[in-house]
């Protein structure tokens, strides 16, 4: 994959390797599909002497005669292809072929001496884990394909792979997958790559919130196959976890024998590597710049990809985008934030035990406490405040003081003590009376014992104002506006140029309209689980290639 991105040209961001984040990702939790490429050496077979003799072992760069041995094994004489020269010898189409007749002919569909040279410890580690489905991708170019090439076709050892995992495991249903295509035409074994993987990874998507998770291992692939299913792959990862499952062989290959003959050995580790991680270093950048404007929906969008990495992030960014549809209270009373996000063992291991205990005797308290819980909407204006959205962020805060002033007005029964007079048609068998915004201003003002020229009570009224203005006449508020609304009641002593000013301005006017019995938490829950999002993403080290 690395080669294959930098023949198209991307530059890359390069990860360093950290306890929090390793650079290969040993396991995962749940394999749904396991996609293999089908090379010359990916199977073997165990003969009558003992020894596991490879079906790609020709006698070539220092690996033992196999494929001869393997032809005696049946009592074959090995020839060549009649209509070419004599050194076409059969190799392992014209071998995979026979051994396939021997195991379903001679042996009644025993394929107990198969060996998976490179797959078996995936295929036996990732059955428990799930795993139902495999395809067998192998090469089956046209009878316009010289035999030079065609002969190491891979169709037939394809099937006798296909024969022994479904002995093996029973449960797993497997595909052989051998179009017609020259094993050197790029583009058509794209086109049929994705012809093929990409409507099976749309049948796989699951109504649950949990990606399918795709294992694709083609170590044996000849390039043309690898590259291209390496793109398919990368193009996948925003639907489906995709995983290049990468067989570690063993240091010697071969090993000999009794009878001094050389064994075939098979493989016993593998590495696991997201092929979402190619894209990681690049988009971390782009999700930390959507993440700071408080674009959350996308920013899971972006994150869906990198759950073996960055779980924790990527469900944490889906409820923060459902609480800026304003959906607060079922928020602190989601259950699965709860009891399951706020208790994983991956979130303690990131945020650290007494961060995480903050968190959750937060909500405890935010839920119990209808201010602290109102107070948590300042979260999402300063969020409209960061994305420039004034008039937005302006309603908003118009409407949460107006919520605060209400709930004084509950808790300290303004009507009982008369500071709100009930209108003579109001029928309070119908509905509690419910005051306006005007009347709550005036309520608070004789209840803090403040004149009518009182700075911060000329402010609310002019928000009040400012507020109807927008609803009756569609009349925006600019950042020009808000400051023009401050320095009139001498409130603003520098100009507006930061967003952080602006909130702490606003911040000043919810302390004056407060209930000296408030508890106003210095920073609200979203707030301290959003800037934790961010600084994590902020503290992984990159640096360029």
């Amino acid at each position: 994959m690395d080669n294959l991105l930098k023949r198209i040209g991307l530059t890359l961001l390069l990860l360093e390797p950290s306890p929090m984040n390793p650079s290969k990702l040993t396991q995962v939790d749940r394999v749904d599909t396991l996609i293999i490429t089908v090379g010359t050496r990916q199977v073997g077979w165990l003969c009558q002497d003992g020894i596991v003799r490879c079906f790609g072992a020709d006698s070539d760069r220092g690996h033992p005669p196999h494929i001869n041995e393997l032809y005696r094994e049946l009592q074959i004489e090995r020839k060549y292809h009649e209509e070419n020269k004599p050194a076409y010898f059969w190799s392992v189409r014209h071998l995979g072929q026979r051994y396939w007749d021997y195991c379903t002919e001679w042996l009644g569909g025993d394929f107990t001496a198969v060996r998976l040279l490179l797959d078996d410890p995936i295929i036996a580690e990732s059955v428990p884990k799930g795993l139902k489905h495999i395809i067998l991708w192998a090469t089956n170019q046209p009878e316009s394909t010289p035999w030079n090439y065609r002969r190491a076709d891979t169709l037939w050892l394809a099937e006798l792979m296909k024969g022994k995992i479904e002995q093996t495991w029973p449960g797993v249903q497997v595909d052989v997958v051998a179009p017609i295509v020259a094993a050197n035409k790029r583009e058509l074994i794209r086109q049929e790559l994705e012809g093929f993987i990409f409507p099976l990874a749309v049948e796989a998507l699951p109504s649950r919130e949990d990606p399918p998770v795709f294992l694709v291992e083609n170590k044996g692939a000849v390039p043309a196959i690898a590259e291209s299913l390496e793109i398919c792959a990368a193009a996948l990862v925003r639907q489906v976890q995709v995983l290049n499952a990468n067989p570690i062989e063993p240091q010697t290959l071969y090993v000999e024998g009794a009878n001094g003959k050389r064994s075939a050995q098979t493989a016993s580790q593998y590495e696991l590597f997201a092929v979402s991680e190619y894209f990681w270093p690049v988009e971390r950048q782009q999700i930390i710049t959507i993440w700071e404007k408080g674009d959350f929906r996308t920013c899971q969008i972006l994150l869906q990809a990198h759950q073996l990495r960055h779980r924790v992030l990527y469900q944490l960014a889906g409820y923060l985008a459902n609480v800026t549809n304003w959906e607060i209270e079922p928020f602190l009373n989601n259950r699965n934030f709860e009891t399951g996000w706020l208790r994983s063992r991956n979130l303690e291991d990131l945020a650290g035990g007494a961060r995480v205990q903050q968190w959750r005797n937060q909500l405890l308290e935010t839920r119990q406490d209808a201010v602290q819980a109102t107070l948590e909407t300042f979260f999402l204006i300063e969020l409209q405040l960061t994305q420039n959205n004034y008039t937005t962020a302006f309603m908003q805060l118009a409407q949460t003081l107006e919520r605060l002033l209400y709930l004084r007005h509950q808790q300290e029964n303004w009507i009982e003590l008369g500071l709100i007079s009930i209108p003579d048609y109001w029928d309070m068998n119908r509905r509690p009376y419910d005051p306006t915004i005007k009347e709550l201003i005036e309520a608070w003002q004789r209840r803090d014992n403040l004149s009518r020229n009182n700075p911060y009570v000329k402010l609310l009224n002019e928000i009040r104002l400012s507020r109807n203005d927008i609803v009756h006449q569609a009349k925006p508020i600019t950042r020009n506006d808000l400051e023009r609304l401050w320095e009139q009641q001498n409130l603003l002593s520098e100009n507006l140029q930061e967003t952080q000013q602006i909130v702490l301005l606003w911040r000043e006017v919810i302390q004056k309209i407060a209930s000296p019995h408030w508890q106003i938490p210095e920073t609200s829950l979203l707030k301290s689980l959003s800037d934790w999002g961010i600084q994590t993403l902020k503290e992984e080290s990159a640096h360029v290639l």
